[in-house]
């Protein structure tokens, strides 16, 4: 078994439920380090797709996603086993991986005096991928090192935790992958887009250019920009086509690929 580096590792990147009565998700992604207040900092970045009930007689979910994207939503250091978030001018905690049972801290920027404190009532190990993680159980809800809260990335008030529509659908990293529902990790109603093994990019981030690696045969290669326009599209049955992307303004790009023989696969790409 490897020890697990505890928060933010390259690659890292949690979906969770859009929530309540939507359906979508919302995609974090671990983009690059900074310095926040003189501390090395690590910023993170959301990617949301998210469909919106309509009235009847109307369908359940009508028209297309809706397309978010916002470049810094979480900022996050971590120090002697304790991962901050940077909110309001201020460093509070987020989640305490070294914390034992009966240990409590506050949900992030949360006055103490309205809220019930986050009391870590269990702890045990679990294994992802050859990495012993620590996992605690605190207020109802289950926080694991490297990974997060299954719930969301932030805690709430206790009273504010309950079963329901949201959570975590998956987080992954560069070395390890932990899924708690079944089907894609980025699904929506009526699309059956897939990220998996054989659609890659590279370099990501890159500037004026990308390159996929791809399964033999004919593709079309569509570019969204985080607004849900698409940018580019291209036919190719090139295995590793080269995107140019020259005239592209920075950001987060959606990479969807259509194999001729049916499939569709996604993926993302930052332009720096």
């Amino acid at each position: 078994m490897a020890h697990a580096q505890s928060w933010c590792p390259p690659g890292a990147t949690w979906t969770y439920e859009a929530g309540m009565s939507l359906a979508g998700f919302h995609r974090m992604t671990y983009t690059h380090d900074s310095v926040v207040a003189g501390y090395p900092a690590q910023v993170i970045d959301r990617y949301s797709a998210i469909q919106y009930p309509q009235p009847p007689p109307g369908p359940t979910f009508g028209g297309p996603p809706y397309i978010t994207y916002y470049p810094v939503v979480v900022i996050t250091r971590e120090e002697n086993e304790v991962v901050y978030t940077w909110q309001g001018g201020a460093w509070d905690t987020l989640y305490w991986f070294g914390a034992v049972p009966g240990d409590h801290w506050y949900p992030a920027h949360i006055n103490d005096t309205i809220c019930q404190p986050l009391v870590v009532s269990d702890t045990s190990t679990l294994i992802i991928d050859g990495m012993a993680l620590r996992r605690l159980e605190v207020a109802g809800t289950t926080v694991i090192e490297r990974v997060g809260c299954t719930w969301d990335m932030f805690l709430y008030c206790p009273n504010l935790i309950i079963d329901g529509p949201m959570g975590m659908r998956c987080y992954s990293d560069d070395e390890i992958s932990y899924q708690l529902v079944s089907g894609a990790c980025e699904q929506l109603v009526g699309m059956e887009e897939k990220e998996q093994a054989g659609t890659h990019v590279f370099p990501n981030p890159g500037t004026t250019h990308f390159t996929l690696d791809l399964t033999p045969g004919p593709h079309t290669v569509s570019l969204y920009d985080a607004t849900g326009r698409m940018v580019h599209q291209q036919r190719t049955s090139d295995p590793r086509p080269v995107v140019h992307s020259g005239e592209l303004p920075a950001g987060l790009y959606r990479i969807i690929v259509h194999q001729e023989e049916g499939g569709v696969r996604g993926t993302t790409w930052v332009k720096h």
